[in-house]
């Protein structure tokens, strides 16, 4: 079955590739969809990256995230060559600094890169996420590094610095003066992890934007709790999990993304 995005014709890929595959497509698909619909996107500047097998899945260039599909979504190999045909090319060098988190953890499956004004404001901070909120609380215990700016991340030589700032304890990077990276090991992990880290930063705008009392913060016995709610989750215990129910929603909204 012929697709079509403007004017570029393409080929469906369900049934074509494996099970296994198909449905990291769909999951990395459903992540380009909800970036824009949770107003995080900057025109088609930022990125999503998936592991698929020995390969990678990547955007396309020159489409909007609101176009992606399963189908679309390019295959490379770690040194950016195209595994199969495809009319979609990828954004020049936009890969090195997801290939960087990818080398760096073999937990790092999927990759999701923006630059969210709300976060990038709080990463020029020098103090960067207060541990004023649950939701900061949670971030912090989850694991989050800082990446000082080096200038835009589209050079190979990078790739050592993005490495040891995320090191082996942290899930997410907020890149100073410039936006945050989360990783996870399905799409769920790095899509949430996203959400609460930018919440958290909304809070911390808007908690530092009142004039009047001190900041409370939570100490060291509060945020080691948190740690263990952490692992409550992990448990299958804790919070529900809202993914499916994203999915569902973007399904009811324009299900093209699994096309």
């Amino acid at each position: 079955m012929e697709l079509k995005i403007g004017d570029t014709a393409y080929p469906s890929l369900k049934g074509k590739v494996s099970d296994d595959e198909w449905e990291i497509r769909v999951q990395t698909a459903a992540l380009f969809r909800l970036i824009p619909l949770m107003g995080w996107d900057d025109l088609s500047m930022q990125l999503i990256s998936a592991r698929v097998g020995e390969h990678y899945l990547v955007g396309p260039n020159g489409l909007l995230f609101e176009e992606v599909t399963a189908s679309s979504l390019v295959k490379i190999t770690v040194d950016e060559r195209l595994v199969s045909e495809t009319p979609f090319g990828v954004v020049p060098c936009s890969w090195y600094p997801m290939r960087a988190m990818h080398e760096a953890r073999p937990d790092a499956n999927f990759v999701i890169h923006t630059h969210d004004d709300i976060i990038a404001a709080v990463a020029c901070n020098s103090q960067g996420l207060l541990p004023i909120s649950q939701s900061a609380a949670f971030a912090l215990a989850d694991g989050i590094g800082y990446h000082a700016y080096e200038g835009v991340e589209t050079h190979p030589e990078c790739a050592v610095g993005l490495q040891a700032s995320l090191g082996w304890h942290n899930n997410a990077l907020l890149l100073r003066n410039h936006g945050l990276i989360t990783i996870g090991y399905f799409a769920k992990h790095a899509f949430l992890r996203h959400y609460n880290i930018r919440k958290a930063c909304r809070i911390q705008m808007m908690a530092t934007s009142t004039k009047g009392g001190e900041l409370i913060q939570f100490g060291p016995p509060l945020l080691k709790m948190f740690k263990a709610e952490l692992q409550r989750v992990a448990n299958g215990e804790g919070t529900s999990d809202p993914w499916d129910g994203l999915v569902r929603k973007l399904v009811k909204l324009d299900p093209s993304f699994m096309d």
